[in-house]
């Protein structure tokens, strides 16, 4: 009989081991998902690295087009319409919030007067300049044209580039966090 209650009392120990490494375990992949949520974050909100061919094409074309210390957005008439939608009533919001005078819209549309007529409607609460797809370079990934934000700071260079993603609007408005404190450091 001492065997079997020693028997026991090693089951009935090793079994709460078990239930302590299993918890603390799992408390470990939590803490560490929630690291890696915050890393990946970070890397879209400065992915301005991925996109050297942006800033080579402002380059060409900011004498003309730029505004200093401001943020644009720019779409092709082609993007899709309800990812364009959620993305300008993003801006929109978050422009209430910051001044107008510190937002841009930079569409690529045909030049016709039904482009001119629907940009207006659409676009009519915020500063827009409607540029030449081939003026202001808009980057194609995975055979779509991408819509994109960027930051332009006070010499008139790109510091950050934001592609927006539809699904996760909380990496757009962690976007427009840190264009809003850059914004405040200006003020």
């Amino acid at each position: 009989m001492n065997l079997n209650k020693a028997l026991i009392i090693v089951f009935c120990v090793l079994s709460v081991l078990v239930v302590v490494t299993f918890i603390n375990l799992k408390r470990s992949k939590s803490a560490s998902s929630v690291e890696y949520e915050n890393i990946d974050d970070e890397t879209l909100m400065l992915n301005i690295r991925c996109f050297p061919e942006i800033i080579r094409s402002y380059e060409r074309v900011k004498g003309v087009y730029g505004q200093k210390n401001t943020l644009f957005f720019r779409f092709v008439n082609t993007s899709c319409n309800t990812c364009k939608d959620s993305q300008l009533n993003e801006l929109l919001a978050f422009q209430e919030e910051i001044g107008r005078e510190y937002v841009w819209i930079y569409p690529a549309y045909p030049d016709d007067r039904n482009s001119r007529i629907q940009l207006s409607a659409e676009l009519a609460k915020f500063n827009y300049r409607n540029i030449p797809a081939d003026s202001l370079l808009i980057p194609t990934y995975e055979g779509e044209q991408k819509s994109y934000f960027a930051w332009v700071n006070g010499e008139g260079d790109i510091e950050l580039v934001f592609v927006p993603d539809r699904s996760n609007v909380r990496h757009t408005r962690r976007y427009f966090l840190e264009v809003k404190r850059r914004i405040q450091e200006i003020k």
